[in-house]
């Protein structure tokens, strides 16, 4: 991904309109012309059935065209685990089915550090990655700089997992949304979902401004704006919103194989299949719900000067553009997807934490087999949007087991 949020779609499917007066019932309306709800309506109507996809801009002009498409196993909570490792598989079959590239390659991901004592939390994982069949290893001096030739001498050491993936996410829900197309899929770019419709517990239509799209089954998997549809249905989706940034570089000689992330402070970068570089610097800040997102010039600079910490020879590189984009976030850092409890024919897929591109392939594929009412390929259990109702309970296995495990969470402090 080298480029900023995208303004257009694919050029065969960009007229793709159909006037108003035309709408009729779908078996499924999904709300978001992201990537979860594009990949889940290709999904469903492959099963047969008759999809609508409302979007109230562009495909993948949100999280889906703003993220760095980081296909992450290191470090992945173990409620996840499962999703990750069949996503790994699901996207090389995607690569390998798409009309063009959509950058996915195997890169591996590589946490480094300056300080000697965090070393000792690098072997922890180390083990603990073996222990679940993970490749995985403890990297220093001259294999350190054979990934990344030119990183600071001050670097002491990385943590290296190998089955990690990068994906260009704006390529990916492009091309997940042309399959769609393909498979019967009608998409309403430039619709505004304002409410969900329902009759004695059941879903009978989405109100939307275009116009009513009678239905029985609606899927809402708009981010943060899927709070504002469920809420007023009296479903609890304690969803929050952080703000990231992005910094793209010109195209660039090699500078690392693997995602180099950086365990304090949390600069990280991804090489993209043309060369550019994609910088960020964690942890995203609060976003209250509707705040502009713009670009901080703080945050460029800090940006910038991390970068060029870790990395000095790129002291001389360009920033070409720049962009924000938003986490939605809830309490335990999982996702909310399944059924909601008391509207029959209403599914929520929804509040991801900035690990959505990653596991999209296994979660469409569960979800839309949950639908179809066949037995998933991954339990989505784990996820239901029910579990609000009660007190949260973090489960040991979800426990921090060094220094470093809790920086698989996108917004996770700092480490001390």
């Amino acid at each position: 991904m080298d480029g900023g949020a995208p303004s257009s779609v694919c050029a065969d499917w960009v007229n793709n309109i159909i006037n108003p007066a035309d709408l009729h019932s779908a078996d499924v309306v999904i709300v978001s012309g992201g990537i979860i709800g594009c990949w889940t309506a290709l999904h469903l109507a492959r099963a047969g059935k008759r999809v609508c996809v409302i979007e109230k801009a562009e495909i993948a002009h949100h999280g889906s065209g703003r993220n760095r498409g980081n296909v992450r196993v290191q470090l992945r909570e173990a409620v996840e685990r499962d999703l990750i490792n069949r996503s790994l598989k699901l996207w090389q079959n995607f690569e390998d089915g798409a009309r063009s590239t959509v950058e996915y390659r195997v890169t591996g991901n590589l946490l480094v550090s300056y300080d000697e004592t965090i070393v000792s939390g690098f072997q922890i994982e180390v083990d603990r990655h073996r222990a679940i069949g993970l490749e995985a290893r403890v990297v220093q001096a001259a294999e350190l700089r054979n990934l990344v030739p030119a990183i600071s001498r001050d670097i002491v050491a990385g943590f290296l997992t190998t089955q990690d993936g990068h994906i260009n996410g704006q390529l990916a829900t492009w091309e997940a949304a042309r399959q769609a197309k393909l498979a019967g899929v009608r998409f309403f770019r430039g619709t505004i979902a304002e409410r969900i419709e329902h009759d004695q517990g059941k879903v009978t239509a989405v109100i939307t401004s275009a116009g009513r799209f009678p239905t029985e089954c609606a899927l809402v998997a708009a981010a943060g704006d899927s709070a504002s549809l469920l809420e007023p249905l009296g479903i609890k989706t304690p969803i929050s919103l952080a703000l990231h940034q992005i910094l793209v570089t010109e195209k660039l000689p090699f500078i690392t194989g693997p995602y180099l992330r950086c365990a304090l402070p949390r600069i990280s970068f991804c090489q993209t299949a043309s060369g550019t570089l994609l910088l960020g610097l964690g942890p995203a800040s609060d976003l209250a719900l509707g705040a502009p997102q713009a670009v901080e010039a703080k945050k460029v600079e800090a940006i910038s000067r991390e970068t060029i910490r870790l990395v000095p020879a790129l002291a001389d590189a360009h920033i070409v553009r720049s962009w924000t984009g938003l986490f939605d976030l809830t309490p335990d850092g999982r996702a909310i997807i399944g059924p909601a409890e008391h509207i029959e024919g209403l599914w929520i897929a929804t509040g991801f934490n900035g690990h959505g591109m990653a596991i999209t392939p296994a979660v469409t594929e569960s979800l839309a087999q949950t639908i179809l009412g066949e037995t998933p390929q991954v339990s989505l259990a784990a996820f239901s949007p029910t579990r609000f109702e009660k007190p949260l309970e973090i489960e040991i296995s979800d426990e921090p087991v060094s220094r470093i495990g809790h920086l698989g969470n996108l917004v996770a402090p700092p480490i001390h």
